[in-house]
């Protein structure tokens, strides 16, 4: 089977606005409508739509990378998935749930057939949604915050360049005063049929009608502006709350705030990710923080009273007198709070480093030593 990147003449790490244009570039010059009579035209549109159908799908495309169209390599992943029913040759590893009403079961078996034939697959058994429906990809921006502000929280401003809804036809992707008419390729219905050999037998595969692109009409102007696809690349400003507790790695969701969908469809998702920057004086351990102090070694022997920096701010903590060289001390509710509960905070541990003297006089060494020999 031809690869599918070679039918759409794209390379393997194509993005996928690249594998859209070059569709529609080959399906307008291959449609049956613009050679009719020729076989070979034909075949190539249906293997273009095959192509398409696959590679211009993020999930499908991901599965095609991973298994590309071997039959075998897909028997080996459906057989790693779990026991499965037996009597069905090479798909030990895929469930059949047979449900009441004889095809009611069937709900895994149509995800399989349309992970690798298109949510068009039809049996006879499924009716497709709104093939016109391309959802907007979603965008994923690193975030950098200090410790504080991820103990505290913080309002953020970001402004970044995405495609947003064109103004100029509301998303439409036509001139308001363009005429429209009925495709004559689908009759309207915004979908067409095509049988294809697969390895389950023929089947009758649904796809998106690539002359209105599943819309089932016809509009005479493309809009001015964005050329038709509904949206265009420009400059966003938000102001984002960013909750308290969050850690290196969590995402926060912006709903609505990725790429805009072609032609009015939904829009992708802002995805932000965290990043917490490297602090001087703290560390952090989940919900609880870590730091160090050095204290003059008499003042373990005397007590005394020092100020300790936390996320919180400066606290006065006392150190009793006698206290071990190697202690650690635990502030409490001095910590991190927690992302589901910011009630819930952890602990500050400050580890207490002896600061010896490096030089002592002559007069102060006996001093010491009669201090020791009372003491003893």
């Amino acid at each position: 089977m031809a690869d599918y990147y070679q039918i759409l003449g794209v390379d393997k790490n194509a993005t996928q606005e690249e594998v859209k244009k070059a569709y529609r570039k080959l399906a307008h010059k291959f449609h049956p409508d613009k050679n009719p009579g020729d076989k070979s035209a034909e075949t190539k549109f249906k293997e273009i739509n095959n192509a398409y159908e696959v590679i211009g799908d993020p999930k499908k495309r991901n599965d095609y990378n991973r298994f590309g169209a071997n039959t075998n390599q897909y028997q080996q992943y459906a057989q790693g998935r779990g026991a499965g029913a037996g009597g069905f040759g090479g798909f030990e590893g895929v469930d059949f749930n047979f449900g009441q009403g004889g095809q009611g079961g069937f709900g895994d078996i149509n995800d399989v057939f349309e992970s690798f034939f298109g949510a068009g697959f039809n049996g006879g058994a499924r009716q497709s949604s709104n093939f016109s429906q391309q959802k907007g990809v979603d965008i994923e921006m690193k975030i950098d915050l200090t410790l504080e502000e991820a103990a505290k929280g913080v309002k953020k401003k970001f402004n970044y360049k995405h495609n947003i809804k064109c103004e100029h036809c509301e998303g439409k992707g036509h001139e308001p005063d363009s005429s429209v008419k009925t495709c004559n390729t689908c009759h309207g219905k915004g979908r067409v049929y095509q049988r294809v050999e697969t390895i389950f037998g023929t089947i009758q595969q649904e796809t998106q009608c690539p002359e209105c692109e599943g819309v089932g009409k016809l509009y005479d102007k493309k809009c001015n502006v964005c050329t038709g696809k509904g949206f265009n690349k420009a400059n966003d400003n938000i102001e984002i709350d960013i909750p308290v507790g969050v850690d290196t790695g969590d995402k926060i969701r912006v709903n609505g705030k990725g790429e805009a969908g072609y032609k009015n469809s939904n829009p992708g998702d802002l995805y932000l990710i965290v990043n917490i920057l490297k602090h001087n004086h703290l560390s952090r351990d989940n919900q609880d923080i870590n730091s160090s102090i050095e204290v003059n070694y008499f003042d373990f022997l005397l007590g005394t009273q020092v100020d300790v920096y936390t996320v919180w701010g400066e606290v006065e903590i006392k150190i009793p007198a006698g206290t071990s060289p190697d202690k650690k001390l635990r502030l409490k509710n001095q910590g991190m709070p927690s992302l589901n509960n910011s009630r819930n905070k952890g602990d500050h541990y400050l580890q207490l480093i002896p600061m010896m003297p490096k030089k002592l006089t002559k007069k102060q060494i006996k001093s010491l030593e009669k201090l020791k020999a009372e003491i003893e």
